[in-house]
């Protein structure tokens, strides 16, 4: 979908987080513009437009952004960025009057995300362990890039098709993995992703995963 169509869903979240969510989670799959290279990407991504949206959104909660390091590879989609978002309320969240301080603020964001972005898919998703942590996981300093990798993998529907659980030495295999199954496709065109499993794993130990599964830098805007 392209960014200059973005509904108001776009204005507006991860894989540590230990307890149910309450409320509704949104996962989006964001893709840069031609022309942007990565550390542009992220700079304009944490250092002016997630900030904008944490300031002006209403309806917002756990929000994590995810970026993909190192390019893409050969996996399924384009994906710069893989972000979750925790809300009360996805229909409040997409509407200006109900999500966000002001019609003039969320028209500031979507006008922002345009910008950077080249487009964009949005799925609400339901979360669950696939395999416990060991421990309890370290606290995340907000803002700050957490230590380690994340690791995703994205599982397409139909002939392209692929269970994590069918990979025993996978990262479905790893404690800590949680899986984001999706519940429903909320903009035009999305790819028919029916999964996303996210790990987070030492750099060291990840390397092994790197061929089959985006590698990515977690930052939470907003715990």
């Amino acid at each position: 979908m392209s960014a200059d169509a973005a509904p108001a869903a776009l204005a507006a979240t991860g894989a540590g987080l230990d307890g149910p969510s309450p409320g509704e989670i949104l996962l989006f799959l964001f893709t840069r513009r031609d022309g942007m290279s990565e550390e542009q990407f992220r700079e304009h991504y944490l250092g002016v437009h997630a900030p904008m949206s944490v300031a002006h959104s209403t309806a917002t909660g756990r929000y994590v952004v995810r970026l993909v390091e190192g390019g893409h590879g050969s996996l399924p989609l384009p994906v710069d960025a893989i972000t979750e978002i925790h809300t009360a309320s996805v229909d409040a969240f997409v509407d200006p009057e109900q999500g966000w301080d002001s019609a003039e603020n969320w028209k500031l964001v979507i006008d922002d995300a345009a910008s950077f972005l080249a487009g964009f898919h949005m799925y609400r998703v339901s979360r669950e362990v696939l395999v416990p942590a060991a421990g309890a996981a370290e606290p995340t300093t907000v803002r700050a890039r957490t230590p380690g990798v994340v690791l995703a993998q994205i599982f397409l529907d139909g002939a392209a098709a692929q269970d994590a659980t069918d990979e025993a030495a996978g990262p479905a295999a790893i404690p800590g993995t949680v899986r984001y199954r999706v519940l429903g496709t909320l903009s035009p065109d999305a790819p028919p992703v029916h999964a996303v499993d996210l790990v987070t794993l030492p750099d060291a130990t990840a390397a092994r995963y790197r061929s089959h599964a985006y590698v990515l830098g977690e930052y939470v805007q907003q715990p």
